[in-house]
């Protein structure tokens, strides 16, 4: 009796690492063009970027490719670095669920979203001329004396000298965060959040923050990078309002945390917009439609494909 012998199976096609898509997105003639079209000759420079930061970002490297140049493309609309480290600007990734039309399930996609850090905002608001000082910090224990938050007043120390824990790298002793700007028409005003409201506001904004709380992990930039995420709430808010904006910085603060599609169609991600409604002035009804919570089953995520 002949033996039935199975015949072997197909080998599986190798997976492109997303570096070697990216590279080869980046590549395409119409990527290119649009880059130089708002970069000019820093293009080059900045596509190289893109391509290091994914190789050093093993999170990243788990991204859609097309996701990735849809959010570097948006940095480079405000000329701004994506390296997160030079604290200006960052691609940031998170867990998209949608739905597969095969199995009808509902899957999970790993997108990388744009998000603003601290000092892009404060290169914003320096461009445009108006702001003669600004200035952001951490505040430890021993350097504040009264916080009044029905007045938004701030009462510090005179004398820092005698303050240690500064110096000391007690960052268990971080009790705050404050940003202040004065413009040159001698108008100033400042803005303090102790960190306990920094902490409600991140766990109401973000939703990848809230996972890791709950699951012990160190996946959203509130785990990784508090401070730095601190300190660009408390500039984000006191800039929507009460600075002088600029369009070039209404823009950034719209489409901070947002995704973005070859068309310009955009979704916020993680985190939902961090600013009131009653208060933001820049709010529109297209964007109050995205303020549902990040990540539910209703919130569907069409591929993002900037080279069509």
């Amino acid at each position: 009796m002949a033996e039935n012998k199975q015949a072997p199976a197909a080998p599986q096609p190798k997976k492109v690492p997303v570096v070697n898509q990216v590279k080869s997105i980046l590549g395409e003639e119409n990527v290119k063009k649009r880059f130089q079209e708002v970069l000019g000759k820093k293009a080059p420079q900045f596509m190289a970027s893109i391509v290091n930061v994914v190789s050093a970002t093993p999170a990243l490297k788990k991204c859609e490719p097309n996701s990735i140049i849809a959010a570097a493309f948006v940095a480079s609309s405000f000329d701004l670095p994506i390296d997160s480290n030079l604290g200006f600007a960052a691609l940031v990734p998170y867990d998209k669920s949608f739905r597969n039309p095969a199995t009808g399930e509902w899957d999970k996609v790993k997108l990388a979203q744009f998000q603003m850090m601290y000092k892009g905002f404060i290169q914003l608001a320096i461009r445009t001329g108006e702001y003669e000082k600004m200035n952001c910090s951490a505040v430890y224990q021993d350097e504040i004396v009264d916080y009044n938050p029905i007045t938004g007043e701030c009462q510090f120390v005179t004398e820092f000298s005698a303050c240690e824990q500064r110096n000391n790298g007690e960052t268990d002793k971080i009790v705050g965060y404050y940003a202040w700007f004065r413009l040159k028409s001698g108008f100033t005003k400042e803005l303090y959040m102790s960190k306990n409201e920094v902490l409600n506001h991140a766990k109401k904004y973000s939703q990848s923050y809230r996972y890791d709380l709950n699951d012990n992990k160190n996946s959203s930039k509130w785990s990784t990078d508090f401070d730095a995420m601190a300190l660009k709430t408390v500039i984000k808010l006191l800039l929507s309002k009460w600075g002088i904006l600029s369009i070039e910085m209404q823009k950034a603060i719209q489409d901070d945390q947002k995704t973005f599609d070859e068309d310009g169609n955009e979704s916020y991600g993680d985190n939902e917009p961090d600013l009131d409604n009653e208060t933001d002035p820049f709010i529109t009804p297209a964007l109050e439609d995205n303020q549902g919570e990040a990540g539910s089953p209703e919130d569907e995520v069409e591929e993002i494909d900037i080279t069509k």
